[in-house]
């Protein structure tokens, strides 16, 4: 009788509405619309049976399942780094623009130009939690994704329209609205198509953009910079940039999956096999309902305060040298256009950075320790800042850049930890709002990031410096406590496993894979350190 029930309902184990056999009745999950989207399709497909037996074919040829993580990748990975490479683009055209003439132009004076970068942030920051639970409820995330690249795109051209800071205040901070939805659901994707040992890797994949732009951009910029029009080359700059956001914005609209379950692309067959990949990172993919429950459990979540707060201490820096980087290899010594060129170097040592770090942390499943690793050089690079350059005279100017070089290393620390929410936050609405935490903190960060650096304190900006090394080594210590906070928790999880029966677990471990509960709820989520 049961096995003619389990060949009818193949995927009936991961059903947690039905009353557990061994632990006398007891539902995981009560219907369809609290559980995974994932769940919906397994149990109500009309083809289960085939599907369930093709799906398995796939996972168990080696050949075939190599064949389908390289479709994963074509699809997913090329348009969320085409995207996050557009994003950190976009928000740091004003650093390029700064010495291609856009102050004078503009008639900037004071701190109207640290105010510019802070007003992006101030529309991330508003914009955070509205447009992240808007996403979940809309659940298209390509769609979604898409539709606010191309409208932020036609608002990076607006830039080039723009003749003083008011104009140029009201297109920073709607640039600022529609970019924050970009980076939460890039996590969001990456948790849905990849083990958590592969999601490091992966987001570094697409976090490296945040470096290539540098090289890209310095190089454009630079050249940009010799065009003599009438029209000024960093309205040039602002039109080109835009444009090309609004080709990549339709390409993420047409070809971006929302989900596995509404992957186009991929057969029903392929979608289980991806379903089945995933099961054992017991996070699930997605649920269009939000759940006030996980919301108050990641409001009460340390684990997820410490992640805030190391996003915070490291965007402070990141903050002030988004916006002061090429100012300050010109107080260094060097011409506006050298600062262009010369900046690409960071971008080739961050980007190493990054996918370096990526790699080693799903190859050592340590991310902690590859965290400190990358923040030191940056604190080191900062400390010869300081050294070489007190009081804004330069002593060493080859040292000085080698210092620049040094500081493009502490961006691979974000990526960490946005790989650390990917691999253990579980719940759909609770991974929802720890990444809008986790996002808000970036924006904090980086608002107080574009104040350290004074216009009073120019050419040396002391206190920019001084915050970069105090930031960085705070980060430190919080990394090392989360370390520890999630060693705890597997301890804890282990202690109630050890004592349930085998049957017990294999059963309640099938039915929490797509039952949309917590990574608190479920003793089978396993921490990342």
């Amino acid at each position: 009788m049961a096995e003619t029930q389990e060949k009818q309902n193949p995927f009936a184990a991961f059903d947690g509405r039905k009353g557990s056999v061994v632990m006398e009745g007891v539902v995981t999950v009560a219907t369809l619309k609290d559980a995974d989207e994932a769940l919906s399709f397994l149990e109500n497909h009309p083809r289960a049976v085939e599907i369930a037996e093709e799906g398995n074919a796939i996972l168990e040829d080696p050949v075939q399942l190599k064949k389908l993580v390289r479709k994963i990748d074509k699809t997913i990975a090329p348009l969320l780094a085409a995207v996050y490479f557009l994003q950190f683009l976009d928000k740091t055209t004003l650093n390029y623009t700064a010495v291609m003439g856009i102050r004078t132009d503009t008639h900037l004076v004071g701190q109207e130009y640290s105010d510019l970068s802070m007003l992006f942030y101030i529309g991330f920051l508003a914009a955070e939690f509205p447009t992240q639970y808007l996403a979940q409820h809309i659940s298209r995330l390509g769609v979604y994704l898409g539709v606010n690249i191309m409208i932020w795109g036609l608002v990076l051209g607006f830039h080039a329209a723009c003749h003083d800071f008011a104009g140029l205040s009201v297109a920073r901070t709607l640039l600022g609205v529609f970019e924050s939805c970009v980076a939460p659901i890039l996590v969001l994707i990456i948790a849905m198509w990849y083990k958590k040992e592969e999601q490091g890797r992966r987001i570094s994949w697409f976090y490296v953009c945040n470096s290539l732009t540098q090289i890209f951009g310095g190089f454009l910029a630079y050249g940009v910079s010799f065009a003599h029009t009438r029209f000024a080359s960093w309205r040039i700059f602002y039109i080109a940039i835009g444009s090309l956001t609004i080709a990549v914005g339709f390409l993420v609209c047409i070809y971006l999956p929302d989900s596995p379950v509404k992957a186009r692309r991929f057969t029903d067959a392929e979608k289980v096999a991806v379903l089945m990949r995933v099961k054992d990172n017991q996070s699930g993919t997605q649920n269009a309902r939000l759940k006030k429950d996980q919301v108050v459990e990641t409001l009460r979540d340390g684990r997820v305060w410490l992640v805030c707060l190391a996003t915070l201490l490291s965007s402070i820096p990141n903050g002030g040298l988004s916006a002061f980087s090429n100012i300050l290899l010109t107080t260094f010594g060097y011409t506006s256009q050298q600062a262009l060129i010369l900046g690409t170097p960071v971008g080739l040592v961050g980007a190493s950075c990054v996918l370096l770090t990526g790699y080693l942390s799903d190859k050592w499943r340590d991310r902690s320790v590859v965290m400190l690793i990358c923040l030191l050089p940056t604190i080191m690079g900062a400390g010869l800042m300081i050294g070489l350059d007190p009081n804004g005279i330069p002593k060493n100017k080859p040292g000085l850049l080698a210092a620049s070089f040094l500081v493009g290393t502490f961006g691979a620390a974000f990526m960490l930890l946005l790989a650390w929410n990917a691999s253990n936050i579980a719940g759909h609405s609770k991974k929802v709002t720890a990444n809008a935490l986790t996002m808000v903190s970036f924006c904090v960060g980086n608002i107080l990031g574009t104040q350290t650096f004074q216009a009073k304190q120019a050419p040396g900006y002391a206190s920019g410096k001084i915050s970069i090394i105090a930031t960085l080594v705070a980060v430190c210590f919080v990394v090392v406590a989360l370390r520890l906070y999630n060693d705890y928790l597997n301890r804890q999880n282990e202690r109630t496993l050890a004592g349930m029966g085998e049957a017990e677990k294999e059963e309640q471990r099938e039915k929490m894979a797509f039952a949309d509960q917590t990574d608190r709820k479920n003793v089978f989520f396993k921490y990342t350190h």
